[in-house]
C-alpha cells in the first residue's frame, strides 16, 4: 500500500542440516542465543573451525590490562590477569585488537607510556572519536489476525528503499526497516501481559489467548554520522577490578539525527496501519534511551595518518604489528546495515594482507 519494497532478510540460521549443525526450527529465540547450534555465531562456526585446526589456543576468564610496545615500532607484550588478579605476558609477532568500539579504544587509551603519552595509536588524537551509535525506533500494535508472530526468524523481512545517503527527502543519512517483533522481545507471552493486554483475572485470561501472537512490530534503524560531541574517553572515576578506568560514552543526537528519527518513527507507524493494525500500543526508540548493540567509529581508517587511527586494512599507522578487527575501524556506520558482515569481510580483507605481508 506504501509502495515499499520488502524482501527476504539474509540471516544466519539454517535451512538445512549442514556442518554438523541441525536446520533452524524457528522458534523465534535468536536473540536470547540458539542451544541448538543452528545459529551461526561465531562460536560455533568460525572459532570451531579454528580449534580443529590444532592451532588455536583459547584462554578463557584473563582480561587484557595494556599493551607494551618496544619504543620504536612494535608492541612487545600484551598484559593480562587472570580472576584472582595473577598477572602475565604474551607476545606474537603480530597482535589484532577486537574488542569492539567500546572497549579497542578504552586498552588502547590505558596503554599509555612515555613513548604514546596520550594512548597507544593514538598520534592522531582519534582513538575514541568519531563514535557512532545506532539510531532505531520500533512501533508495535495488535493484528486482527493470528500471525503467529511468536515463531519464525527476527528481521525476517527487510526494506532497503531508504538505505541510500540521499534517500529520505531533505535528510542526509538512510535508514532500512525490518519486522523487529522478536527484538521488542515479544517472542512469549510474559511481556504480552505486561505491555500489551489489559485487564484482569479469567477475562484478561482469555483476552491473552486471544491476542498473543496477534502483536506486530515494524523497526527503523538508521545511519549514524560522526560528530564532536560523540565520543568515548576514560573515566575520571569509574574503574573495573583491576583499578583501570572503564569506558565513558559520550552521545549527542545533532538536529540532522533527529530529523531521520523523526522519519524512522512516522514510517514505522505507517506500515503498521499499511498492515491493518489500527491502533499503535507501544513506539520507542533512541528519543527514549541509549542502546550500544551496534557502535562504530571509534578507531576510524583512513589514508591520512593524522585523521585516522588505521590503514585500510587495519594496521596502525604507527606500530606496524598492530590490527584493529571490529567495528571500530568503520569510517561511517551505513544505512541501517548491521556490522557484522562487514565486520567478517574487513577481517578476511585484513588477514590476507598479513599473509601477504608475512611473504
Amino acid at each position: 500500500k506504501l509502495g515499499m519494497h520488502w524482501q527476504a532478510n539474509n540471516r544466519a540460521a539454517l535451512s538445512q542440516a549442514y556442518d554438523g549443525r541441525p536446520a533452524c526450527n524457528y522458534c523465534h529465540n535468536c536473540n536470547r542465543g540458539c542451544p541448538r547450534g543452528d545459529k551461526g555465531s561465531a562460536d560455533v562456526t568460525f572459532i570451531r573451525q579454528a580449534e580443529l585446526t590444532g592451532r588455536l589456543q583459547i584462554k578463557t576468564e584473563l582480561s587484557v590490562l595494556k599493551l607494551e610496545n618496544n619504543g620504536n615500532s612494535k608492541i612487545s607484550g600484551v598484559v593480562c590477569a587472570d580472576s584472582s588478579g595473577q598477572r602475565s605476558s604474551f607476545s606474537a609477532p603480530i597482535v589484532i585488537l577486537a574488542c569492539g568500539a567500546l572497549e579497542t579504544p578504552r586498552l588502547l587509551l590505558n596503554s599509555a607510556d612515555p613513548n604514546s603519552p596520550e594512548g597507544l595509536a593514538n598520534e592522531s588524537g582519534q582513538v575514541g572519536k568519531n563514535f557512532m551509535e545506532t539510531l532505531s525506533w520500533a512501533s508495535t500494535g495488535l493484528s486482527n489476525d493470528p500471525v503467529q508472530t511468536f515463531k519464525g526468524l527476527p528481521a525476517d523481512g527487510i526494506c532497503w528503499d531508504f538505505n541510500a545517503p540521499d534517500s529520505i527527502p531533505h535528510i542526509i543519512g538512510g535508514c532500512r526497516f525490518s519486522s523487529t517483533t522478536a527484538e521488542a522481545d515479544l517472542s512469549g507471552p510474559v511481556n504480552y501481559a505486561r505491555r500489551l493486554v489489559k485487564g484482569w483475572g479469567a477475562e484478561f485470561k482469555d483476552t491473552m489467548r486471544q491476542q498473543f501472537g496477534h502483536a506486530i512490530t515494524v523497526g527503523a534503524i538508521g545511519e549514524s554520522l560522526p560528530n564532536e560531541r560523540s565520543f568515548i574517553a576514560l573515566d575520571a572515576t569509574a574503574k573495573d577490578e583491576h583499578g583501570l578506568p572503564l569506558a565513558k560514552i559520550h552521545s549527542y543526537l545533532p538536529e540532522e539525527e533527529l530529523r531521520r528519527l523523526e522519519f524512522m518513527a512516522k514510517r514505522c507507524s505507517d506500515i503498521l496501519h499499511a498492515a491493518g493494525v489500527t491502533e499503535t500500543i507501544e513506539s520507542y526508540g533512541s528519543y527514549d534511551f541509549f542502546s550500544s548493540t551496534h557502535v562504530f567509529g571509534t578507531c576510524r581508517m583512513g589514508s591520512d595518518s593524522n585523521a585516522s587511527v588505521t590503514n585500510s586494512f587495519g594496521q596502525s599507522h604507527r606500530w606496524r604489528n598492530l590490527y584493529i578487527s571490529d567495528a571500530s575501524i568503520f569510517p561511517s556506520s551505513g544505512g541501517g546495515e548491521s556490522p557484522s558482515l562487514t565486520i567478517e569481510a574487513l577481517a578476511l580483507r585484513m588477514a590476507k594482507s598479513i599473509k601477504h605481508l608475512a611473504r
